[in-house]
């Protein structure tokens, strides 16, 4: 999906480069509606990397919850976010899941170590991440990805939130995601109330977060 969506900072070019492979051919209307944000992508100058779902079905997110499909931010209209447990990226014995983080507001990254939009756009969600704690929880969900790549990736960008591993983008199938990274903002009462769909600066997510959660993500850390 999509990179950097500051208004003021140049955005990285598309990148349509494919999934790694062991990933079912998509519904024809999945593909249409990738091709969409695709082509939106270009011509606002963000980068996209595909992904193929995994199912057969789009899952109601992408109708129902969101304002509009294919943009770069589409607002929520406060509809629960779909549950979802995984195993950790780091400890395969251990589980992250959404409802660990209740009564806090989440920011919810889904993203690959092959995506280079992602590979952009995480040190701005670690360093965030890192300045909000105790303020905003941030938990990852790695898809379509093989762990040992994930790992390194996530080490390198110092990345030290919660990420889940989900090879087979059951998670980002529930959650209507047709490329990476996208990201959601659900509030402290587990309601969507946003969707990235493409990276972002650091700029771009304090904006995001002061938007939908009204927090001013310059100064929460420090509270």
């Amino acid at each position: 999906m999509a990179t950097a969506v500051s208004t003021s900072a140049a955005a990285a070019p598309p990148d349509t480069s494919p999934a790694p492979p062991r990933r079912k051919r998509a519904p024809r209307r999945w593909w249409i509606v990738a091709a969409a944000a695709t082509l939106a992508g270009a011509l606002g100058g963000i980068g996209i990397s595909q992904i193929v779902k995994a199912s057969n079905t789009l899952h109601a997110t992408s109708n129902q919850i969101f304002t509009s499909t294919g943009g770069v931010f589409d607002k929520g209209n406060g509809q629960p976010a779909p549950s979802w447990s995984l195993p950790s990226l780091r400890d395969p014995a251990a589980t992250v899941s959404l409802s660990q983080f209740a009564g806090k507001p989440v920011v919810l990254n889904f993203w690959a170590s092959w995506c280079p939009p992602c590979r952009k756009e995480m040190p701005a969600l670690a360093a965030t991440a890192r300045r909000l704690q105790g303020s905003v929880a941030f938990v990852g969900i790695d898809t379509n990805d093989q762990r040992g790549a994930a790992l390194s990736f996530a080490s390198q960008t110092g990345v030290k939130y919660p990420l889940g591993f989900d090879p087979h983008a059951s998670a980002a199938n529930d959650y209507g995601v047709y490329g990476l990274p996208t990201t959601f903002f659900i509030s402290a009462q587990g309601k969507l109330l946003g969707r990235q769909v493409g990276g972002m600066t650091a700029q771009r997510l304090d904006q995001l977060i002061q938007q939908t959660f009204s927090i001013h993500a310059t100064t929460a850390g420090s509270r």
